[in-house]
């Protein structure tokens, strides 16, 4: 798994961390943070947008209201912006950020498997909703399901 680079042994040259916004996704950019700089890992940082259905119910009928992709994106940019301020506080500040779509963890999976990415970083626990506890964490997905290492933050 590691590689030998002059003197130093690069145990992780790519690491992905997931970030949402909650505190076990701060600490997990944090630790992130500090093996890729340790390390001298590319470090990149994602968040999948939650998307919500709203619908309104109408007599006995249900009108679904469209999700404002522009609110989502400036949603996402908030998030990241903030891994971002994280990661430079706990000395990384060479990230690639990138906001992914569709389920959680199976998009985590695919950008980790397409990027060649060598550790995933998840919080155990984040702001997931009722069926995340009902079907099973991101982070337990990520852990059955991954080609590479996982390391979850509590």
């Amino acid at each position: 798994m590691g590689r030998y680079l002059g003197k130093r042994i690069v145990m992780f040259k790519k690491i992905l961390v997931c970030f949402d916004g909650s505190d076990h996704a701060v600490r997990a950019v944090q630790l992130a943070s500090d093996i890729a700089g340790k390390y001298g890992s590319e470090l990149q940082i994602v968040h999948v947008p939650e998307l919500r259905n709203d619908a309104v119910a109408v007599g006995s009928e249900v009108i679904f209201i469209p999700v404002d992709e522009a609110e989502i994106q400036a949603q996402a940019a908030e998030v990241l912006a903030r891994a971002v301020e994280i990661a430079t506080e706990a000395g990384h500040a060479a990230v690639t950020t990138h906001v992914l779509r569709g389920t959680a963890a199976e998009a985590i999976l695919l950008q980790a498997k397409e990027t060649g990415v060598e550790l995933i970083v998840a919080g155990r626990r984040g702001f997931g909703t009722l069926r995340g506890l009902l079907v099973g964490s991101v982070s337990q997905k990520l852990t059955t399901h991954a080609e590479c290492p996982v390391l979850t933050i509590q």
